[in-house]
């Protein structure tokens, strides 16, 4: 709502008020605090003004997505990494909206909702917008973003109905990850030593560790040196403690020497420049995920059970499940031991 306010070196009341884009800002209300009766009239306009924006409001203008999504993202999702999830999705998804005039959760369509994932997919559409085009998964978990605002808004009043609710669009299959090879861990050990810090931080952990990418900002009061467990902080909010490896210890205590919050600080876009690295460096099609599946690998190679995997990297069924299916029986013969 509107106030008033004293501000430093003007000789008149300002009112604080509600801009046409959604923002606020502060104007001169003309009246000087000098003046007999000033405040009487400034708090008579202010109430004015007050009552001007709930006018707005019962017409309507409270249901628009910039009165109220970027609240709601930030009261509904407390978790830190799923918030941020969202609000990258909603950047994204209030630049096509604005594209086209819907500012109110009614604007949306089943229509406007299938023109988003073409919109978001199309590389030369892209191109010759000068933004940058994703993959079809990407977009639809950004549609569905969109999905989870509209239902908050059926829930407000704001509208009847969802209109992502059916839009009958499923995820694709996508090229799975693969292990990274004897040979080119070699190669990444020799190169990754003139790459920056991070990187080289970031790069022992994944190959050590076996966690996500994410996972690697560890804080340092979650890791044990003397009783060697390390606890990731993985998806959903929930927390897993893996053993410690050993070659991670000098990171830990420089770490600690250098006095940081976080085993290791990644910067924005840190996904991106890894597997551009990777493929300057070493070869196309290695992301920082390709060390979580080549440590799964080399254990049930190892021999070891699809439950003490799980407990190392912590649960990842799916992924655990898929590579004992594709042990080749050379890996398998020491089974035989047993019998």
């Amino acid at each position: 709502m509107a106030s008033h306010y004293v501000r430093k070196g003007s000789p008149f009341y300002w009112v604080k008020v509600r801009k046409p884009d959604g923002t606020w800002g502060g104007k001169s209300s003309g009246v000087k605090i000098s003046t007999k009766g000033g405040l009487r009239k400034v708090r008579a306009m202010v109430a004015d003004l007050s009552a001007k924006e709930q006018e707005e409001k019962d017409d309507g203008s409270g249901a628009l997505f910039r009165e109220w999504v970027d609240a709601w993202i930030d009261y509904q999702y407390e978790n830190e990494k799923t918030a941020w999830r969202y609000r990258n999705a909603w950047t994204h998804l209030s630049e096509f909206l604005k594209m086209h005039d819907a500012i109110h959760p009614n604007e949306v369509t089943y229509q406007l909702c299938h023109s988003y994932m073409r919109w978001r997919t199309e590389k030369e559409k892209a191109l010759e917008e000068g933004r940058r085009p994703c993959v079809w998964n990407t977009a639809l978990t950004e549609l569905r973003v969109l999905g989870a605002i509209e239902q908050e808004a059926v829930r407000r009043g704001y509208i009847l109905a969802n209109p992502c609710a059916r839009l009958r669009l499923g995820r694709r299959n996508t090229k799975e990850k693969r292990e990274i090879t004897s040979d080119e861990i070699d190669l990444i050990n020799k190169k990754i030593k003139k790459a920056h810090q991070w990187m080289q931080d970031t790069w022992l952990v994944g190959i050590k560790q076996g966690c996500r990418l994410s996972e690697v900002q560890v804080p340092m009061s979650d890791i044990n040196e003397k009783g060697g467990v390390i606890t990731f902080h993985v998806k959903g909010g929930k927390t897993h403690s893996a053993p410690l490896h050993a070659d991670l210890l000098p990171l830990v205590r420089r770490a600690r020497r250098d006095k940081r919050k976080l085993l290791v600080e990644l910067p924005v876009n840190a996904s991106r420049l890894l597997a551009q690295w990777f493929a300057c460096h070493i070869a196309e099609g290695i992301s920082f995920h390709c060390t979580r599946v080549t440590v799964v690998t080399r254990l049930a190679r190892a021999g070891y059970s699809e439950s003490q995997t799980m407990e190392y990297v912590g649960h990842c069924s799916d992924m655990v499940h898929s590579i004992y299916r594709k042990l080749r029986p050379a890996d398998l013969k020491h089974l035989g031991d047993a019998l």
